[in-house]
């Protein structure tokens, strides 16, 4: 229990800190002042709590081994997108118009993004996980958002990124997005071996039932 609060606590911290850069490099006080910094900021405290509840560190394993790239692209893409973003949008007025319909849509799919993060993990019941590896206790889970994709979380964490970007009118931004989403497939078919191994034919039909990321198309 007590290792539960100090990491929620160290969270916590966390999405405060970021908040305050975030609200800092978007033009302070002028930042907030307006609907879509405040929405943004509100947004981003959301997706810092949900990954702060809903994921895990997981145990170490061999299969996590390989992520190293991923963690050496991915995490710093991910931090340029979240403190680029509201720096463009403070210092650059185009050419994406600030405050308008992209940024409204762009706030919408960072919403989106979020609460199919949640649902995903809460799907999972502890077995999301940053390192990537079979948990004790693992088992495959088919059910829910899970039944509809094979990595809503993926998927949610891709429309939150795409959203910071689009609601900041952030070029920057965009353009990391961009270059996110085949890092992330990269872990994803890295992942499937790793669940093709483990659950074998149980898997393989999963995965001729579901698409991966988008319904019907991906």
């Amino acid at each position: 229990m007590k290792t539960i609060v100090l990491k929620l606590l160290a969270w916590l911290f966390s999405i405060i800190a970021f908040s305050a850069i975030i609200i800092a490099l978007g033009g302070g006080a002028a930042f907030i002042s307006r609907p879509v910094g405040a929405l943004y900021v509100v947004l981003w405290a959301m997706w810092g709590l949900v990954t702060a509840l809903g994921r895990q560190r997981g145990v170490a394993s061999s299969y996590d081994r390989s992520q190293r790239i991923f963690t050496a692209l991915g995490g710093p893409i991910m931090l340029g997108i979240i403190v680029m973003a509201p720096w463009e949008y403070a210092n650059f007025s185009g050419p994406i118009p600030r405050d308008g319909p992209v940024a409204w849509i762009g706030l919408a799919l960072f919403a989106i993004g979020d609460i199919l993060q949640a649902v995903a993990m809460r799907a999972l019941h502890g077995l999301y996980t940053s390192r990537l590896g079979v948990q004790p206790g693992h088992r495959l889970i088919t059910s829910g958002p899970y039944g509809v994709v094979r990595h809503p979380g993926y998927s949610g964490a891709i429309l939150c990124l795409s959203g910071m970007a689009l609601a900041m009118s952030s070029l920057i931004a965009i353009v990391l997005s961009i270059l996110f989403v085949p890092i992330l497939i990269w872990r994803i078919h890295h992942e499937e071996e790793m669940l093709l191994t483990e659950f074998g034919d149980g898997y393989r039909s999963y995965m001729r039932r579901t698409k991966r990321l988008i319904p019907l198309i991906y």
